[in-house]
């Protein structure tokens, strides 16, 4: 019987000792990081954040809104910017 507890507490004990490691704060694709993604955030001099690791590379994973351009209010004047130089009639 103790050799069943004492099994018992072994199993418990390595499988604590398996469960993943916290991620350190990143967040990458909208999940917590591995272990090998943290490692190469850290290794690229990432902070602990939000971030997207796709085919084109690493980069801040967008959480702000989104910013609209500002409009002229020029009445009935036909406006339109040219390398953002605002052109109108």
């Amino acid at each position: 019987m103790r050799s069943l507890i004492a099994a018992a507490a072994t199993a418990v004990g390595v499988s604590m000792a398996s469960l993943p490691a916290n991620a350190q704060g990143y967040v990458v694709n909208g999940r917590n990081a591995s272990q090998a993604e943290v490692q190469l955030l850290v290794s690229h001099g990432a902070q602990p954040g939000k971030w997207l690791v796709d085919g084109y590379g690493i980069s801040v994973a967008d959480s702000g809104a989104k910013k609209q351009q500002p409009t002229a209010g020029n009445g009935t004047r036909k406006c339109w910017y040219v390398l953002d130089v605002l052109l109108c009639d």
